[in-house]
């Protein structure tokens, strides 16, 4: 259980981050670039820490697509902050999390024996996430938020998260060699750093290193990373089952309380609906 809260924790710091970045006008690209460096250097050192057998199994297929990931990985980064600053946390968190259909659609549609999903508990999920995401006709400004990008952002948010998953999942499905999932992983953070990095230096035009943005990248960094980490050790012990709705779930409601008492965000009464359909559908997903 202990893991499994830490787990909540890391991931609701990453998202809780990119709102501090907007907030406190910290520079998101050069951010996440220190990102996925940090996450990139915190996987090399624990896997030196654990010892490594049987050197590189990547072929060079593998390194493709993990450079291709990068760049989904880092887009989707990217698409985040700029969500969570028009849109809110809470409303990109909650688009974030139910992106985790997504992956289970796409293994059913693309993947051989796969167990066919809950369509039932999917249709709430989506109904949840237009509920939380949706913006109202114009003339209804007081319940209005961000106008077309207040909506397609956190869409965006949910399509690419999600396809980010399947794309792991269905990465992963191919590995056959010992060591070869985790030197993915690794692999991917490298990518998405450069890719980052790369975007950066590529837009900077009057951009100027900034202490706050290295700083506030190593925290979400390592927010990042160790997301994964405890959540692959709190799988060891508790059942996927019980695991990922209390995580999903989790991380929703310690965000959204977040946003509310240190950003003073407001949800109506629709999108408050919307979070409690969000939950019903995430345990109607998993149990």
């Amino acid at each position: 259980m202990l893991y499994l809260l830490l787990a909540i924790v890391c991931a609701a710091t990453y998202s809780v981050l990119f709102k501090l970045f907007a907030c406190r006008d910290v520079d998101s690209l050069q951010a996440i670039a220190f990102n996925y460096l940090t996450a990139t250097i915190l996987g090399v050192v624990l896997s030196l820490g654990g010892g490594v057998e049987g050197g590189l199994v990547l072929g060079v297929g593998e390194w493709c697509l993990a450079a291709v990931m990068g760049v989904m990985f880092m887009a989707a980064f990217v698409l985040m902050a700029r969500s969570t600053a028009l849109s809110g946390v809470a409303v990109t968190t909650v688009a974030a999390r139910v992106s985790l259909i997504i992956p289970v659609v796409c293994s059913y549609l693309f993947l051989p024996n796969q167990m066919e999903p809950r369509w039932v508990a999917i249709g709430v999920i989506i109904l949840a996430l237009i509920m939380v995401i949706w913006t109202p006709a114009k003339g209804d400004a007081k319940d209005r938020k961000g106008g077309a990008g207040g909506v397609l952002l956190p869409l965006g948010v949910f399509l690419l998260f999600g396809a980010n998953n399947f794309c792991l999942k269905w990465a992963q499905s191919g590995l056959s060699a010992e060591g070869a999932a985790a030197q993915l992983s690794a692999a991917i953070f490298l990518f998405a750093a450069v890719a980052s990095g790369g975007y950066y230096l590529w837009s900077r035009r009057e951009r100027r290193f900034s202490w706050q943005a290295l700083g506030g990248g190593v925290v979400l960094g390592a927010s990042n990373f160790f997301t994964t980490y405890f959540m692959f050790l709190g799988l060891e012990s508790l059942p996927s089952g019980l695991f990922f709705p209390i995580y999903h779930i989790g991380i929703v409601a310690l965000v959204t309380t977040v946003g509310l008492l240190l950003f003073g965000e407001r949800l109506v009464a629709r999108q408050v609906l919307g979070l409690v359909v969000a939950a019903a559908g995430i345990v109607a997903f998993f149990v």
